[in-house]
C-alpha cells in the first residue's frame, strides 16, 4: 500500500493529539531552516556582520523555545475539557507565524525578492505594534 506525504500528513492530523505534535514539528523544521537563513544572510550580505557568539545565542534560544514549547503539552492537560487544546493551538500558531515572518526577513536580507509577502509583513507588524500598545 503506498502512502503519499499529504496523505500521511492529512492522516497525522486528524486527532488534536496529531495536529499539537504535526504543529510542534513544523515548528522545529522551521526553526532549523530559520537558523540556517539567517546564518547564510550574515554570510551572504557584507551589511551583517557575521558573528558566531551571535549565531550560537540564537540556536541555545531556539532550543530553549522548542523546549518551552514541549513543556506546554503536559501542562496543557492541567486545564478543563477543550481549553489545554485551544490554548497550545493559540501558542503554536503564533509561533509558527513569527518564525515564519523571520524566513521573510531572512530571505530579504539575502536580497531576495519579498514584495510577495509585503501584505502579509506589513499585517504582522501591525500586530505586534498595537500588543506593544497594550
Amino acid at each position: 500500500m503506498k502512502v503519499g506525504l499529504f496523505e500521511f500528513f492529512r492522516n497525522m492530523v486528524q486527532t488534536e493529539d496529531g495536529l499539537v505534535l504535526f504543529l510542534l514539528g513544523l515548528i522545529v523544521i522551521m526553526e532549523i531552516i530559520d537558523f540556517m537563513t539567517g546564518t547564510f544572510a550574515a554570510i551572504i550580505n557584507p551589511k551583517i556582520q557575521y558573528q558566531s557568539k551571535a549565531g550560537i545565542n540564537g540556536l541555545l534560544r531556539k532550543i530553549t523555545g522548542v523546549f518551552l514549547l514541549l513543556v506546554l503539552i503536559p501542562m496543557s492537560i492541567l486545564l478543563p475539557e477543550q481549553t489545554g487544546v485551544a490554548f497550545l493551538y493559540s501558542i503554536y500558531l503564533g509561533y509558527v507565524l513569527f518564525t515564519f515572518k523571520s524566513l521573510i526577513e531572512n530571505y530579504g536580507k539575502m536580497k531576495g525578492d519579498t514584495t510577495i509577502f509585503d501584505n502579509t509583513l506589513n499585517t504582522l507588524n501591525r500586530l505586534l505594534d498595537s500588543k506593544k500598545e497594550k
